[in-house]
């Protein structure tokens, strides 16, 4: 955020007055950075979805995030974005999908710290494997780079490069499920 954005936001405080009322400006102002987090998210969860064959991979459960569309609780949106099979052994797993531009201070902020025990929870009371596909940089539609990391391996909400670095796979590549690992 630039210097005079900044400044105008503090005059904007300054200046305010006693009511609560929200423009209808400030309303639509304040949707765009939500909206289009999710508009990138649902074009990367397509991205990751389009790396899986469809002769060799089934789509179990795809989460929609309906909450968001009808300001309910719903509890399958805390679940993972996708729980994918591979048929030739009928084994299962999650994917959970997360696209940023970029590092954050140094670090892929990839959850939050309750997004993060929930994802913990959902794949210790299941049993499935569970991994963050995360796309950095370019765009949704095509990521620059792609790292695929087991949630083991992601026990915290932002990561250094030293953790994800070494989950980095080629983004136009189709995935590769073997041994309990996906790649």
């Amino acid at each position: 955020m630039g210097l005079l954005n900044k400044l105008g936001k503090i005059v904007d405080v300054i200046l305010e007055d006693d009511s609560e009322e929200i423009s209808p400006k400030d309303d639509y102002i304040e949707k765009i950075p939500e909206d289009v987090a999710v508009e990138k998210g649902n074009h990367f969860e397509k991205y990751v979805v389009d790396l899986f064959d469809d002769k060799y991979y089934s789509i179990v459960e795809w989460t929609t995030d309906m909450g968001r569309k009808h300001d309910r609780y719903v509890e399958s949106d805390t679940r993972p974005d996708l729980t994918m099979r591979y048929m030739l052994k009928d084994e299962s797993f999650c994917i959970e999908c997360k696209f940023r531009s970029d590092l954050y201070q140094g670090k892929l902020q990839w959850s939050n710290p309750q997004q993060l025990k929930r994802y913990q929870a959902f794949s210790r009371e299941t049993g499935l494997p569970f991994f963050v596909v995360v796309g950095l940089g370019g765009s949704a539609e095509r990521p620059e780079t792609m790292f695929c990391i087991p949630l083991e391996e992601a026990k915290y909400p932002g990561l250094y490069p030293s953790v994800f670095e070494k989950f980095e796979r080629d983004p136009e590549k189709k995935f590769f499920w073997k041994n309990g690992v996906l790649k």
